[in-house]
């Protein structure tokens, strides 16, 4: 051997005991690895409010047998902190268990507001550790009551309260007919006159008669009425024109009894200006008609006036309307110092809301928040919106739907209300809170008019208010809020995962049955609603109608629907193409009937948009077997379906949490989803809802007063 091989050899050597010797002070790595990371059973929640988080998490390995032996777990109030392995808050330090699954938190008492991030490491059953998980994040919410430093905002008044601002009710001076009036037909004429070269964008009418009416504009009849406590609303500004114009207004009494006609029109202009009318002693009125009443130019000299009674509000008529009211519209401005560090709102609005800042909502939730047993908790979400806060001017606006708390066929709670506090952190470590209070504006006057879950909804385009949620907008319209009673004793965070749109879906068919009639078959029963393009006129009134089925003349079998109209209105603007999809209704469908259109149908006209508690998937199934599968399939569906912040019986009709319902299906459909966090949430309202004697409702929440003796359904 040469001197140079001989060097080769002792290198070589040299460089191989190195290796080993560094392969052999490294601790073995182990055969499992923690993944999946759970607080309160939802991946990085915000805002809960549970003393002592539970915490889980899961492990994998590739070798079969293999199990967690022992865990470590940190906490740190920064991602810098637990990056660095700093454990600020908590290091559970090592704990010989194979725990996996609720794990307590056992560090310092967590304080309202706080960040938490963390990770676990865990070792295997031959003790060798692995390495760290990927950090995960929870928040807490306000922990105490007194942690809310704001106040319940609102309007505890129907929109007929503001549609009939200034108006009064009034009759043919006939004694006291607000008391009783005599059967028969009264007739009612307004002139007034309008300015020329003023191009209307919209005359919204709204009007009500005890009994029933039939409105004429210039001699056209323009609208009618014949339930007084639903008032007629219209738009006619097709039959108005420049110069003299003339409400007329047939009136009918159909009883011996109270009689009245009440009304408003609100005229707006391309221009912006406005012009409105109401119903008041200037009004003409005789008990008699005749050729050409209806008309501008006939003369009703000889008629008197009409007799004002009082204004809305007054007996026997009192609040009108109060079903159907339209969506509150809340906002106010404020101003962020620079190098805002986090940003957190917290917030309940009862029934349904939805939450904006500087113009774009916050998040992808859907009838928010969850249903609870309002007469003893509602339930509050929390948002990261550290992001969307910007230094200088920003603005916060809030959409306020009526959902189960203000309902048309159960229990009615109260008008919709807000409760929301903004705190934001600052970089220099100074604070400040946004809250609602008396400053805040409201208006009902916006785009989204009746809502609730059972009949659907409407939507006026020409009422959008661009800009409406940003800093700078013009609301001198808007009125001040009320600051109104608290909708529950108790405020709760949410804990079951938020309700969000998880599957778009295109129509597998068009037919058309009747001449205008488009029905779009899914191919598939859905839980949701319908996404809609259109184009057209201003104006233009366009309807979506839902069933499960089709008779066999292919339009929509509607009788399981019972009183429910599940019926989505869209009223166009004009100007292009047009996409709607309703905010605070929802519907179970399989079908979905078009109407209204001037025209056909755009090709992509309508999609279907499944809609429920976005639960984590838990496990899946195939075969062979292609009728298994479809059964599978078909449970699958049925559980998603069923799911609006609690487990309802059906998404059609009665939407209730029915307990003897989930007894038989709720293990299955822990094979399909996690459903602890529903399930979880719907505790607390079934506990909420139980008597004093121990009884339990039937439904829970308790929106059908269902309690007996009985213990076989709510078992």
């Amino acid at each position: 051997m040469n001197f140079k091989s001989q060097i080769v050899v002792r290198s070589s050597l040299k460089l191989c005991v190195g290796l080993t010797l560094i392969a052999a002070s490294r601790p073995a790595s182990a055969a499992i690895s923690p993944a999946k990371l759970q607080c309160e059973y939802r991946t990085n929640p915000l805002g809960i409010d549970v003393t002592k988080p539970h915490l889980s998490w899961q492990v994998s390995s590739k070798e079969r047998g293999q199990r967690q032996s022992a865990y470590r777990i940190l906490v740190a109030r920064t991602q810098a902190a637990l990056k660095a392995n700093k454990a600020d808050v908590w290091d559970s330090g090592k704990v010989t268990s194979s725990q996996t699954v609720n794990v307590s938190y056992a560090g310092p008492a967590l304080k309202s507001g706080e960040d938490c991030y963390w990770k676990v490491q865990v070792w295997d059953q031959n003790g060798k550790a692995s390495g760290w998980s990927t950090p995960a994040r929870w928040s807490m919410g306000l922990l105490q009551q007194s942690d809310w430093k704001g106040q319940w905002i609102g309007w505890d008044k129907s929109e007929g309260d503001e549609r009939f601002q200034g108006a009064s009710w009034i009759w043919f001076p006939e004694g006291n007919p607000a008391a009783g009036a005599p059967v028969g037909t009264r007739y009612f004429r307004r002139v007034f006159d309008l300015p020329a070269n003023s191009a209307i964008k919209s005359a919204m009418l709204t009007m009500t008669v005890d009994d029933n009416f039939k409105l004429l504009v210039n001699g056209q009849q323009a609208a009618s009425g014949d339930l007084w406590l639903k008032p007629t609303q219209a738009d006619i500004a097709r039959f108005l024109k420049p110069g003299r114009n003339v409400l007329a207004v047939e009136a009918k009494n159909g009883e011996p009894s109270a009689a009245g006609l009440i009304g408003k029109l609100d005229v707006t202009f391309e221009s912006g200006a406005q012009f409105s009318l109401v119903s008041d002693a200037a009004w003409k009125s005789s008990d008699k008609s005749a050729d050409g009443w209806s008309a501008p130019t006939y003369d009703d000299a000889n008629w008197g006036d009409a007799q004002s009674m009082g204004v809305l509000g007054m007996g026997p008529w009192g609040d009108i309307d109060a079903s159907n009211i339209p969506a509150r519209y809340l906002r106010r401005e404020f101003t962020a110092k620079p190098q805002v560090k986090r940003a957190t709102a917290y917030m309940c609005g009862q029934g349904f809301s939805e939450l904006y800042l500087n113009g774009s909502k916050v998040s992808n939730d859907e009838l928010s928040p969850g249903m609870s047993e309002y007469g003893k908790r509602s339930f509050y979400v929390t948002y990261d919106v550290t992001s969307q806060l910007k230094s200088g001017a920003n603005a916060v606006g809030v959409i306020l739907g009526n959902g189960r708390y203000w309902a048309p066929r159960s229990p009615r709670f109260g008008y919709p209300k807000l409760q929301l506090q903004l705190n934001i952190e600052y970089a220099d470590g100074s604070t400040e809170q946004v809250v609602t209070d008396s400053s805040w504006k409201l208006t009902t006057q916006g785009p989204i008019g009746a809502n609730n879950e059972y009949d659907g909804e409407e939507y006026d385009a020409r009422r959008e208010m661009p800009g409406w949620s940003t800093a700078g907008f013009n609301a001198a319209r808007w009125q001040s809020v009320q600051t109104v009673k608290a909708p529950s004793p108790v405020l709760t965070a949410q804990i079951s995962e938020p309700i969000q749109i998880t599957q778009t879906m295109k129509p597998i068919a068009v037919t058309q049955p009747q001449p205008g009639v488009y029905v779009y078959d899914l191919g598939q029963n859905i839980g949701g609603w319908a996404r809609l393009k259109v184009s057209g006129a201003a104006g233009t009134k366009v309807q979506l109608r839902f069933s499960e089925v089709l008779k066999k003349d292919g339009t929509l079998e509607t009788a399981n629907l019972r009183s429910a109209k599940v019926t989505d209105t869209y009223i166009l603007k004009g100007g292009g193409v047009e996409t709607y999809e309703p905010t605070f209704t929802n519907h179970g469908f399989r079908y979905i009937e078009l109407t209204g259109l001037v025209g056909k149908p755009l090709p992509d006209a309508i999609e279907g948009r499944v809609v429920h508690d976005n639960l984590t998937r838990t496990g899946t199934f195939s075969s062979s077997n292609t009728l298994l599968n479809k059964l599978n399939e078909n449970m699958t569906w049925v559980t998603r379906n069923n799911y609006r912040s609690l487990p309802t019986d059906l998404p059609r009709d009665e939407r209730q949490g029915w307990l003897g319902d989930r007894q038989e299906v709720s293990k299955g459909e822990s094979y399909i989803y996690d459903v602890r966090p529903i399930y979880a949430q719907w505790l607390k309202s079934i506990r909420d809802a139980q008597l004093d004697n121990g009884s339990v409702s039937d439904v829970s929440p308790s929106f059908y007063s269902l309690y007996n003796d009985g213990t076989v359904w709510p078992s």
